[in-house]
């Protein structure tokens, strides 16, 4: 075994097929990558806040959040009604951040191994090592295609919601520089 853990090449080997293996170990390794948090209901409840939670299920509920929000500025100082629309804000940008990034990475990863799975069936002369290759990374791809669909599920409705209370905020006077929309483009700007 060699430093980094993998088993040597074949001393017939080539060192550029060596390379290209290497290459594709790590792009493999790197395919496993998630992201950082895994948000579940449990990590909701804990910091709910005096605003309800999102729903991500069925109709959205941002009519109600932006209610809760006028009732809550009626008794409350702007400082502590921004404030209470910060934490939920913040709680639902980091999720829709983490999911956006978690697609990007799937994205880059599928193409970086589809790459290197095709240049390493182009070298090798073993068809059906080629073949299993090429199935295995056939289902790694549509297993990262159903992910990613929920993904973009996940990152309409936290960007529609937001829409949504955005509106209902501008017209209760509250203007927030800070409750900006994040965009799933590969530039990241704003919506």
């Amino acid at each position: 075994m060699g430093q980094d853990g993998a088993s040597a090449a074949p001393p017939q080997a080539t060192a550029n097929t060596g390379d290209l293996a290497a290459l594709a170990r790590n792009a493999k390794a790197q395919k496993t990558a998630h992201a950082k948090k895994v948000f579940t209901d449990d990590d909701m409840e804990g910091t709910a806040g005096p605003l309800p939670r999102m729903k991500m299920d069925g109709a959205d509920n941002g009519d109600e959040v932006v209610a809760v929000i006028a009732k809550y500025k009626a008794s409350h100082t702007p400082e502590q009604t921004e404030q209470a629309v910060r934490e939920w804000y913040d709680r639902y940008d980091e999720m829709l951040v983490a999911t956006i990034q978690e697609n990007r990475e799937m994205q880059s990863v599928g193409s970086v191994n589809l790459s290197n799975a095709n240049e390493l069936c182009q070298q090798s002369q073993d068809y059906e090592k080629c073949q299993s290759r090429q199935l295995a990374e056939a289902r790694g791809s549509r297993a990262d295609s159903n992910r990613m669909t929920k993904n973009f599920a996940l990152m309409n409705r936290i960007q529609n919601t937001f829409r949504k209370v955005r509106s209902g905020l501008q017209m209760n006077y509250l203007n927030y520089s800070w409750f900006r929309i994040q965009n799933n483009a590969i530039n990241g700007d704003d919506l």
